[in-house]
Parts: C-alpha cells; sequence; structure tokens
C-alpha cells in the first residue's frame, strides 16, 4: 500500500471535502469509495480500511462544496504573503490544526481556491494511489502564476465553460462500474471534459467537481 510521509514543498499533500450537507455528503462518500468518517473536534478523518486517505468538514461561509487540495510548504505564513504578492488572495488563515500544522486557504490570481499546509510533523501521512483514494491532481487554469514551485501536477486550460480549478482525481478498480454507481446515488457525469480517455469527470450531489480515475 502506498503511504506518502513526506512531501516536498509544493506538492499536493491532502485533500479534504468542505461539505454543504454533511451527512448527505457522507453517505454518497461511504456508498461511492466504503470511506469511513472519524470525528476528531469539529473536523473528520477520512478512512478506508483504517487508513487515512483524506478529510472533511463543513464548506466554509460563502463557498461552494468542494475537493479542496492542499500544498505542502515550511511556512504557511510566508506562503500566504507570497500568494498575495502573485495576485491572489487568502481567503482565511493561517490557523492552527490543532497539534499538527497550520493550514490556509486561497484563491490564486485566477480565482481558483487552494490550500496551503504547514506540518509540525511529517507532513502527510495518507494512503493514495489505491482504489478509493487519490492518485493525481490537476490545477486547470491559464495563469499558474501563483505557483513558482509546483511538483507532481499537471497544469492544463479550463475546459469550455468551467471556470479555473483544481481538480482532485481518485482511482477506481472500475472506473465506469463507479462512475455509474456515482449516478445512481445522484452524481451528475461532465460531457466533454478533457479527460483524455483517463478519467470521469463527475459533480457530486453538491455540485463538488472531482474525477474517476
Amino acid at each position: 500500500m502506498p503511504v506518502h510521509e513526506h512531501y516536498t514543498p509544493g506538492t499536493p499533500c491532502w485533500v479534504d471535502y468542505g461539505a454543504l450537507d454533511p451527512a448527505g455528503a457522507r453517505a454518497f462518500y461511504g456508498e461511492l469509495f466504503g470511506w469511513t468518517f472519524r470525528d476528531a473536534g469539529g473536523y473528520a478523518f477520512i478512512e478506508l480500511d483504517g487508513r487515512v486517505v483524506g478529510g472533511f468538514g463543513r464548506v466554509p461561509a460563502g463557498l461552494p462544496a468542494s475537493w479542496n487540495t492542499y500544498l505542502a510548504t515550511e511556512d504557511a505564513q510566508a506562503a500566504a504573503a507570497r500568494v498575495k504578492e502573485r495576485g491572489g488572495s487568502v481567503l482565511f488563515g493561517p490557523v492552527p490544526a490543532g497539534d499538527d500544522g497550520r493550514l490556509l486557504l486561497a484563491l490564486d490570481s485566477s480565482g481558483a481556491v487552494f490550500g496551503l499546509w504547514e506540518g509540525h510533523r511529517p507532513s502527510g501521512i495518507v494512503l493514495v494511489d489505491e482504489p478509493g483514494t487519490w492518485c493525481r491532481h490537476e490545477l486547470w487554469t491559464g495563469d499558474a502564476a501563483c505557483y513558482p514551485d509546483l511538483h507532481g501536477v499537471e497544469v492544463v486550460p479550463p475546459p469550455e465553460g468551467m471556470g479555473p480549478r483544481w481538480v482532485t482525481f481518485f482511482a477506481t478498480a472500475d472506473r465506469a462500474e463507479t462512475a455509474a454507481r456515482a449516478v445512481e446515488l445522484g452524481a451528475t457525469i461532465v460531457p466533454g471534459a478533457p479527460d483524455g480517455g483517463r478519467a470521469t469527470i463527475v459533480y457530486d450531489p453538491w455540485g463538488a467537481l472531482l474525477a474517476l480515475a
């Protein structure tokens, strides 16, 4: 099982879901991926077979439901300043995340939401690249100026009619079967999305976009 324990600054190191309907979203993703949720003081860890695969919380005020990609940083305060210098803005933070580290959410210069994570211990002890876990991240944008040190991320133009955003790709054992099950549970497949045959792009029932690979 591939478990990531250290991340170079600028590398995706964490994902979490901001829910508009926490109970409904837990039921949807639990059915789709077999996830369980371990509550930890207002936030929850998403687990698969007892291993952490991401986080789960309520969406910050004024934002839609979404999957959020966090990039590793050694200094969240300095990273927040760099985001502003490069035309982005900070939505909130940096704020402490218990004893584990500090995080912030930001908008890049094109309007895509992303997070930054400064860990006080190994940056992301999380299971990846297995069915039901994240396996890839893409940044759909025409302007990556906010990210001078990106690693392990493919930057592609947003498809027509869709704005800039980060996209989390989740591995599946059978993509067609998982996509069909997602639709049964209330998701919508995005027609004409630029998957190149590698993924199926869907909106969950609350409008959060994710990719099935």
